[in-house]
């Protein structure tokens, strides 16, 4: 078989293997392009200075802001952790596009790195790293949420098939375009009122990976795995679509009021239950382009959020990209 037939065969999940790995023409650019992004964003857990975070948590967080910190610090460290099993042993394992493989090994790799980006925080401010490492342990929120994120993992691994892989993937859309961002938004808030500086430096390199090569990875795998398989985007897909985001966003919202209680300088509970709404909105137009938003009439609670997180030099802003259209040689933004 020449090389063209080889790569014309390809699929995106489920189809033949291509143990050899021609890469000299391939069928899903994006997956290129984007592993090309991830590779010119590449940073690591040196890259940001930690001291003079130490002192700012000691001595200028008020004890409402130091929870808020922790609890955040908390969640997000558990769940790129979460996210690196599930991309290895999961997800990628029924991946058969040999360039879409690179993309989501590559993926794998950050989330590692952001996992060693999370202890450096960790450990370079807080006064006793267990308390933050186990919080699931004593707060019996932060371990509900994080149960029922574990359990979308189950969706494909306990059944792989193309039906529940379709499923995964808005499980992963929902992940690296909701989950993490109510935490983000307690180091924002911090960092306008000029505290903990170096740890929202840290967060806008990783927002950046997951609000953009991340995010992005798995919308064009959304689309060419639709574009192969339109018999499974039946109503029940979009049924079951509909739940996992809502079932998300309802933890999120939760999450996100019990981080800032009763509220700190910049946050409310009120912003912390708007803004995963206002992000499904987003995402859903990924999943079903053109269709009403989930939570009709929800605007954006922090405008300042996403200027703020973005990394100077940066080629785009993703946070707030929403699918114009499908092509199967690739997606228009």
């Amino acid at each position: 078989m020449s090389s063209t037939a080889t790569t014309n065969a390809r699929r995106l999940a489920f189809g033949p293997e291509d143990r050899l790995m021609n890469m000299s023409r391939v069928k899903f650019q994006w997956a290129v392009d984007i592993h090309e992004e991830m590779v010119a964003n590449f940073w690591t857990e040196k890259k940001v200075p930690m001291g003079g975070d130490k002192q700012c948590y000691l001595t200028q967080l008020r004890p409402e802001e130091r929870r808020a910190y922790d609890l955040a610090l908390a969640f997000v460290s558990n769940l790129d952790g979460y996210q690196f099993n599930n991309l290895v042993q999961n997800i990628g394992q029924h991946v058969t596009a040999p360039e879409v493989s690179g993309a989501l090994a590559r993926q794998a790799a950050e989330e590692y790195m952001h996992v060693r980006v999370y202890q450096t925080m960790i450990e370079a401010v807080s006064l006793n790293p267990e308390e933050i490492y186990l919080a699931f342990e004593r707060d019996g929120l932060l371990a509900q949420k994080n149960a029922y994120i574990m359990s979308q993992s189950d969706i494909l691994k306990g059944d792989p098939t193309p039906a529940t892989f379709a499923r995964a993937i808005v499980a992963n859309l929902i992940l690296e375009g909701i989950y993490f961002y109510n935490a983000f938004l307690v180091f924002g808030a911090l960092a306008q009122n000029g505290k903990m500086l170096a740890s929202a430096d840290n967060i806008k390199y990783i927002a950046r990976d997951e609000g953009g090569t991340h995010l992005n990875l798995f919308a064009h795998m959304h689309g060419a795995f639709r574009e192969e398989n339109p018999h499974l985007y039946d109503a029940s897909f979009y049924q079951d679509a509909e739940a996992l985001f809502r079932g998300a966003v309802d933890l999120e919202c939760g999450w996100g009021r019990h981080m800032v209680g009763s509220g700190i300088p910049g946050l409310t509970p009120s912003m912390m239950d708007a803004f995963p709404k206002y992000l499904a909105n987003l995402r859903w137009q990924i999943v079903k382009p053109g269709a009403p938003d989930l939570y009709p009439g929800v605007a954006n609670p922090a405008p300042w959020f996403f200027a703020f997180f973005k990394v100077n030099g940066s080629r785009q802003n993703f946070f707030e990209t929403t699918v114009v259209d499908y092509d199967q040689s690739g997606l228009e933004w």
